[in-house]
């Protein structure tokens, strides 16, 4: 999924990893519903979060989707559900960085209520 943003240079590229429980509420997202899953974050009015089984992405909708952080190449070999998913982030944009936590938090949200139903 990073050959779309090949040619958009990032500002940095760091190891990270997704929460244990976000990623345990993607999967089960995932086996109920099909397609990725898409919606505005509400603590930055004008983007949004695109999640699919390559990558998650936070962009600004309102600059034509120009990504703003991306998390790509999960690496499934963990031990056990309660542990972390690694992975790398690319910040493409240093003030829309600071919301990574809040991408994160709202996608584990959306989920649970999405689950809920």
């Amino acid at each position: 999924m990073n050959a779309p943003f090949a040619g958009i240079p990032f500002l940095r590229r760091t190891e990270d990893a997704i929460p244990a429980a976000t990623w345990n509420l993607w999967r089960r997202w995932r086996k109920r519903h099909d397609g990725p899953l898409e919606f505005p974050l509400e603590a930055r009015p004008g983007t949004k979060v695109l999640i699919t089984d390559e990558c998650w992405l936070y962009y600004d909708a309102t600059q034509g989707g120009m990504p703003l952080i991306l998390w790509l190449e999960f690496r499934q070999d963990r031990d056990a559900l309660h542990a972390d998913v690694p992975c790398y982030v690319q910040y493409y944009d240093y003030p829309g960085a600071r919301f990574r936590d809040a991408v994160l938090r709202e996608a584990a949200e959306r989920m649970e209520r999405d689950l809920a139903r």
